[in-house]
């Protein structure tokens, strides 16, 4: 089952102000301070909704898509990659080895089923100097410990209605959490030159559908967020250089 908070970026006099703003302009920073003409992305899980809109790459940008699905990948449209490679993130893809000057995923690492194998598939894929920036959800988040409970197939019932996602525009997939909690990323990513791991707080919208449940939730994550409890922490943002 896959239950991901929805964005944080609607106001809500409810909600505390690490809410406000838009919910992927920490992700967007880094990649788009690196995204110039003739650089080589790839872009992981990244199926029907690649992480950069066609409209917003540079000429001469060779964008590749990586996704478990082939029918994902071509929902995207003829034009939204140079190319598609429909395969398992945990398994090596030798054609991508040293290719590509940055690597981005947004809200996919929570899917895989080994995270530490991916993220050193991912080393691979990139050159020397190259960036990797990703998003994702957290292991012991609200939703990670729901999605580790419930089956997918119940699930899925649950998050379609909550979420507002549908097979048409956001299937829901099966999510694992391997790993994606500060500590262990911390420790997945010592090979790397350098890494910076962001823990975020941001789960309160996924209880919108109940004020008194997300005032409850609030007070908990509120806690845990002024403690810097990272290894609680709902997402987190991945910048990290081979």
């Amino acid at each position: 089952m896959t239950v991901t908070s929805t964005s944080p970026g609607a106001v809500d006099p409810l909600l505390p102000e690490r809410y406000q703003g838009r919910w992927r302009e920490p992700f967007e920073e880094p990649i788009y301070a690196r995204l110039e003409r003739g650089v080589s992305v790839l872009d992981i899980g990244s199926g029907r909704h690649p992480a950069v809109p066609l409209e917003r790459r540079p000429e001469d940008v060779e964008y590749v898509g990586l996704d478990l699905s082939r029918d994902e990948l071509a929902a995207a449209g003829p034009a939204a990659y140079t190319e598609a490679v429909a395969a398992d993130a945990t398994i090596l893809q030798p054609a991508l080895v040293d290719r590509f000057d940055l690597v981005v995923s947004w809200q996919v690492l929570e899917h895989v089923r080994d995270l530490r194998q991916t993220v050193d598939n991912i080393r691979t894929y990139l050159r020397p100097g190259g960036t990797f920036v990703a998003l994702f959800s957290g292991t012991w988040s609200a939703f990670g410990v729901v999605n580790k409970v419930l089956p997918h197939s119940v699930g899925k019932r649950i998050v379609e209605p909550i979420m507002n996602r549908k097979e048409r525009n956001t299937p829901v997939f099966p999510a694992y959490y391997d790993k994606c909690y500060a500590s262990a990323l911390e420790d997945i990513f010592v090979p790397w030159n350098e890494s910076t791991i962001h823990p975020l707080y941001v789960g309160a919208t996924y209880f919108s559908f109940a004020r008194p449940l997300m005032r409850a939730y609030l007070a908990y994550e509120n806690t845990i967020a002024s403690r810097g409890v990272a290894n609680l922490a709902t997402h987190y943002l991945v910048t990290a250089k081979r």
